[in-house]
């Protein structure tokens, strides 16, 4: 299972325990509490959740705050340890409010994370930055900065710092976790392979090894000997059952949707948690987009957000109105497309969101409207939205956002017929998104390189890592290499 969840990276941090306060050190960080238990529910939490069990690290956070309600640290471990954007938020805010009580280590880590929170790139990068001079011989600082630079697809920077954490701490297993990432994101599939049995190896009782090398053979096509190895994560733990996901994801991939969705719905049975029984709605509605049934598609993210507003999950909801727009946009439908934009547009003004929340969405929406006028072939209106765009994102400094405004921007120049321009910004674009290697294919294959668009078709075409860009995409490239 990856680090990343939900677009935030899990908390990495060290301790060092001193009565009533634990102090910062120059080697490691460390946690600042009143209450020695507070520190041991919040150690062994830590440990459940550097292993993804998320459930039992919450339960644990939970007991570290009742015997501490002032812990900073154990606010903003639960902040990553599940339960949906409100409960994120919400004790993020918390370990923020207590930022005077804790330790310059400590400062950071949570001013890190609140900057993520808030789409502050400049100020993520900076105090990733300051965490790194003051703590480098940290293994989780080692971990956190790696998790930055897998997060923008920069996996030979994010390998380095992996590698700089295992050799710190030969015994550690989330490190040779993401080690195994970077090297499969790196096409480096026997390394890959290596370092999730050494992951097994240092955790054996841990599903959470199993469940990444699973993960790795279903990006190398082989489904069968994947689904062995999430049925050995559930073995370990029945309570892993985000596993289920994943086998649901090999099916996908075998054609087999039906099976794909009893595996979901099976996850969605077995979850405890509204945000998870989301993702398994989620899935669900996407494997009706690899069937080519948008319709039904459409009709499982209404079911997706009627629960969203009925757990007050105001943020999934207004992601709902979005994800239509978009699929009925990239599915030949711009124009209701845009109505359902539209939706997402209203229901972020209705919605009482906290401003930095708002913020976010608010530039998301205005490259959604540029991204809509471009599909709807209003060239004119799209060009005059652009300028503003850009003034946003470059204001901003968020990588995310940097990659998406080039993505679309590619995609108003392939509809102006400027493929070499439109080339220039995939350049700049999500490397890792098979919606930009898809229209990629098709700026070249309209410039007559079809060599090159060729590659890109296949690309796409043989990728195995489920996501929505793909179920829009992966038939679409099936038909250009027919051609």
């Amino acid at each position: 299972m990856k680090t990343l969840n939900n677009g935030f990276c899990i908390l990495l941090i060290i301790y060092l325990f001193v009565p009533l306060c634990l102090m910062a050190q120059n080697k490691e960080i460390t946690i600042t509490t009143s209450s020695k238990e507070a520190l041991d529910f919040l150690l062994k939490g830590r440990d459940k959740l550097e292993n993804f069990e998320e459930a039992d690290a919450a339960a644990l956070f939970e007991k570290a705050i009742q015997k501490d309600p002032e812990f900073a640290m154990a606010y903003l471990y639960r902040s990553q340890s599940g339960g949906g954007f409100n409960v994120f938020r919400q004790n993020l805010d918390k370990a923020a409010g207590l930022i005077s009580k804790v330790s310059e280590g400590e400062k950071y880590e949570i001013l890190y994370f609140q900057a993520l929170a808030n789409g502050d790139g400049l100020k993520r990068k900076e105090y990733l930055d300051r965490l790194l001079k003051l703590f480098p011989s940290d293994k989780r600082v080692q971990g956190l900065a790696g998790i930055y630079y897998y997060s923008i697809n920069d996996f030979n920077n994010a390998l380095k710092h992996f590698t700089k954490s295992t050799e710190l701490d030969n015994k550690y297993p989330p490190s040779f976790n993401m080690v195994g990432y970077c090297q499969s994101a790196l096409n480096n599939f026997k390394e890959a392979e290596k370092s999730f049995q050494v992951y097994i190896k240092l955790s054996p009782k841990s599903p959470n090894g199993h469940d990444s090398y699973a993960e790795l053979l279903l990006k190398m096509g082989k489904y069968d000997e994947s689904i062995v190895q999430y049925k050995k994560a559930l073995e370990l733990d029945a309570t892993f059952s985000f596993s289920l996901i994943g086998m649901g994801n090999n099916y996908i991939f075998k054609g087999d949707y039906e099976a794909a969705r009893k595996y979901y719905q099976d996850y969605f049975n077995k979850t405890p948690s509204s945000s998870g029984k989301l993702i398994a709605i989620y899935w669900k509605a996407i494997s009706f987009i690899y069937e080519g049934k948008i319709e039904k598609a459409i009709s499982i993210f209404d079911e997706y957000r009627a629960m969203a507003e009925k757990e007050n999950q105001m943020t999934n909801a207004i992601m709902a109105y979005a994800n239509q727009g978009f699929i009925f946009s990239e599915s030949g439908n711009p124009a209701e497309g845009y109505k359902y934009f539209g939706k997402a547009f209203d229901l972020i003004e209705k919605t009482n969101l906290q401003e930095t929340v708002k913020a976010n969405f608010n530039t998301y929406s205005m490259m959604w409207n540029y991204y809509t006028l471009t599909a709807k072939g209003e060239l004119d209106k799209a060009k005059a939205e652009a300028e503003k765009c850009k003034q946003k994102v470059e204001s901003r400094k968020n990588p995310d956002e940097e990659m998406f405004l080039n993505s679309i921007f590619a995609f108003f120049e392939i509809r102006k017929g400027n493929y070499d321009k439109a080339i220039e910004y995939f350049a700049k674009a999500d490397t890792e998104d098979p919606l930009n290697w898809y229209y990629n294919g098709v700026a070249c294959d309209k410039k007559g390189d079809k060599k090159n668009a060729i590659k890109l078709f296949e690309k796409v075409a043989k990728w195995n890592v489920n996501s929505l860009n793909l179920a829009l995409v992966r038939n679409r490239a099936t038909v250009e290499l027919k051609k």
